[in-house]
Parts: structure tokens; C-alpha cells; sequence
């Protein structure tokens, strides 16, 4: 039984809105052992989307989710393309349109008339209750053919996925076989490189393997292939060769979070001072929930001034070595350590580019020190061929990288 995925919008063929919800769809579907078969993308052109489902009415049993086009505008087609390609009256869905009134007065507003739009649904479709916004979603089926319509909004068709989507597969008979697939995270290490390292392990033949690479860092995703000692022996050959390079586990880990979980356990605060990361840094921290236990000071101390005055860089560092230097970084992170009463600092001051290089300091020039009350340790490195955007992330990932080898070092020291 095939299931497909079709999004509904013109933003998405313009180029105005990324289309994500067919890899959510996709990712819950592989974690219940199940694989999406087809993805599309229609504007919103009612013939064509009505065309579009006739195409996918010809896969046998298909389960076909429909992400879009359920709003309350003019150019929302799905509800009336779903009906004229299965031949069914759009009706009135009284529960649907006191779903849509309660959700308005919840909010402290009076629902304008065209919402009343989103309560009509395909004749025979079950309500799907949105408690994230106002569009229901609804499942209809037509003989072997089944059509899941949800609103098209990222945070909306994700909740309602997770609320609804296994109850659907399991009506529907979608026989669910979870693998087990462990998801590693790893820095610095191209991935030609490490397809290389992982083919020399023992029993690599016999893995299931697949490789994301989302640069900086690469997402690689391994399954046991049916011998489960096979499996275990692979695992720890993988964990001894490419150990250093593997930061996370999970899909939902991230390099900031891998930092703060490594000083977590040593009971040891964290300071930062920016000059080229301008903030990101101190950003990807605290995205990560509960930073506030282990990040204590971050200062973006851009102009050579405030390094004097904030960080107590000395100015005859800032003269002769500039703000690009290895003394400098150096300076910055035994300022911010001080500063912030923290237990390790990472400073980054860099040439992000386009322009401010020079021959001895060329564009993609990386400065970066760690800094604890028993030292400082500083590094030049050049980053190459990157806008100033990816120096930047780069910069970032690197930062994170030093500070998880400082923590492992004091762990093991």
C-alpha cells in the first residue's frame, strides 16, 4: 500500500516558502518502518490539484496527505479539488465550524465570515480536529483510496501528524515495523573521508547506511542489516575509529547542545567573546533549553575599543598584533573568563570577508583561543572559498568543537 505526499501552494513553485513537510511526513513514516513512495508540489490551481489526486487514485490502496490549501482565501482549492476528483459534495460541517468559533473566541476575536470557509468538507470525510490553528484537517476515503488533507502550516501540519497520523495508518491497515537506526552526528570530518574510514570496519558489508550531509556536520543514520552481533561488533569498531569525530546522537542533537551537556557533567560555566562570530555563538547556546545552567557571559565585542574595555584586552596587543591575532583571541578569552566568573572561555576574531584581507591575514583567516584558570591555548586557521555567512557558521562549529575537546580532556585528565 503506497502512501504519497502532495503539497498545495504557488509560494512553493515561486520560491517564497520552502516545502518541509514532506520530509516531516517522511521521517515519521521511516521511524514506524514505513517508506513514502512518491512527493509532489501543485500550485494553487484547483484543476491541476483535482487532476493531481486522479493521477495518485490509479496507485493501488494509496494513502495520499495533502499539506495546503485549506484556508480561508480565494486561492485555497484543496477542500473542492478533493471533491470534484472524487466525485463528492462539499458539506457544511457543523462541529468543524464550532471547532473554528471556539478557536477565535479562545483567541479574544470575532470570526470573520470567510473562516466560516474551512468548516465544509468532502461529503463522508472525517473531522480532524487542529489545535494549533483554525483550518481542520479531514480524512475521506473513496473505495481503495484514501486522502489525508491537513493545513499546510509547518507548526500545524507537524502537531497534527503526531495527533492523527498513527490512528490513520492503523485504520488503514499499514502494518508498522520500527527499526532500530541509530543517528550519529559528526564534525570535521569530510564525508568521502569517513565513507573511506567506515568501509575498512568489520561486518560494513552487512550495515544498513545512509549519510546526510548538513554541512558543517554530517547526520549518519545506521541500521543493523538482520544479524544484530554483527550490528553490535560494527558499532564498536565505528565508536573506536571515528569516536573523536562524533559529537551527538539523535536527529534532534546539535553541537551547542553537545557543549552544554559535556560542561553540565563537569559542574563547569562557560564564557564566550565574539568578534567574527558576531553573536552566533551565544545564539546556538541559547537555543538549547536549560542553557542558563551552564552558559554564564557572552560578550560581541566587535571594535578594537570594546575589546579594551570590556574584555581587558591590553591596547599594545590590539597595536601590534591587531585584532586578528592569536594574542588577541588569547586576551579576549582571559577577559571573558574573568569577566563572566566562568570555568573555560572561547574567544573567535577572524576576517569574514568579502574585503579586509590582506597577505599575511587573508580573507577566511580564523583566530581562536580556550582559555581556564590553568592557561590559554590559541589556533590560526583558514577557511577558505566561504561567504561570510558560512565562515561564520563554520567559525561557530569549530568554537564548539575546541570547547567539547577541552571537556573530554579534563574528563579523562
Amino acid at each position: 500500500m503506497p502512501i504519497a505526499f502532495m503539497a498545495i501552494g504557488d509560494e512553493l513553485l515561486r520560491g517564497e516558502s520552502r516545502e518541509g513537510n514532506g520530509a516531516v511526513l517522511a521521517e515519521r513514516l521511516v521511524a514506524q518502518g514505513l517508506v513514502l513512495s512518491q512527493m509532489r508540489v501543485i500550485g494553487d490551481d484547483r484543476q491541476q490539484i483535482a487532476t493531481a489526486i486522479d493521477d495518485f487514485r490509479r496507485l493501488p490502496r494509496c494513502l495520499l496527505v495533502i499539506s495546503g490549501g485549506l484556508g480561508p482565501t480565494d486561492d485555497d482549492f484543496t477542500r473542492q479539488a478533493i471533491a470534484d476528483a472524487l466525485s463528492l459534495l462539499l458539506v457544511q460541517s457543523e462541529t468543524a465550524l464550532a471547532k473554528i468559533q471556539e478557536r477565535f473566541a479562545s483567541l479574544g476575536r470575532t470570526m470573520h465570515e470567510i473562516n466560516a470557509r474551512q468548516s465544509w468538507l468532502p461529503l463522508g470525510a472525517t473531522l480532524l480536529e487542529n489545535s494549533h490553528g483554525s483550518a481542520p484537517g479531514f480524512l475521506v476515503h473513496v473505495r481503495d483510496f484514501s486522502v489525508l488533507a491537513l493545513p499546510g502550516v509547518p507548526r500545524e501540519f507537524a502537531a497534527m501528524l503526531g495527533d492523527h497520523l498513527p490512528d490513520v495508518l492503523r485504520s488503514m491497515g499499514f502494518v508498522a515495523d520500527p527499526q532500530t537506526e541509530l543517528t550519529y552526528r559528526l564534525f570535521g570530518l569530510p564525508e568521502s573521508e569517513m565513507q573511506g574510514m567506515l568501509a575498512t570496519l568489520p561486518h560494513y558489508a552487512a550495515i544498513r547506511m545512509r549519510s546526510l550531509p548538513t554541512w558543517p556536520e554530517i547526520r549518519l543514520k545506521l541500521a543493523s542489516g538482520g544479524d544484530p552481533a554483527a550490528f553490535s561488533m560494527f558499532l564498536q569498531a565505528f565508536r573506536d575509529k571515528l569516536g573523536p569525530f562524533v559529537y551527538g546522537q539523535g536527529d534532534g542533537d546539535s553541537h551547542a547542545a553537545a557543549v552544554l551537556r559535556a560542561l553540565q557533567r563537569l559542574d563547569v560555566k562557560l564564557a564566550v567573546a565574539e568578534s567574527c562570530t558576531g553573536g552566533l555563538i551565544a545564539h546556538l547556546l541559547t537555543e538549547v533549553p536549560g542553557a542558563s545552567r551552564t552558559f554564564q557571559f557572552g560578550a560581541v565585542a566587535y571594535a578594537n575599543e570594546v575589546k579594551a574595555e570590556v574584555l581587558d584586552v591590553p591596547r599594545g596587543v590590539l597595536s601590534d598584533h591587531g585584532a586578528v591575532s592569536e594574542p588577541c583571541v588569547a586576551a579576549m578569552a582571559q577577559g571573558a573568563l574573568r569577566r563572566g566568573h566562568a570555568g573555560v572561555a572561547v574567544a573567535t576574531s577572524g576576517v569574514a570577508g568579502p574585503a579586509g584581507g590582506t597577505p599575511l591575514k587573508p580573507v577566511g583567516t580564523l583566530c581562536l583561543a580556550i582559555a581556564d584558570r590553568h592557561g590559554v591555548h590559541s589556533e590560526t586557521r583558514q577557511l577558505q572559498g566561504l561567504d561570510r555567512h558560512r565562515f561564520k557558521v563554520l567559525a561557530a562549529h569549530i568554537a564548539f568543537d575546541r570547547i567539547l575537546k577541552w571537556a573530554q580532556a579534563q574528563a579523562t585528565g
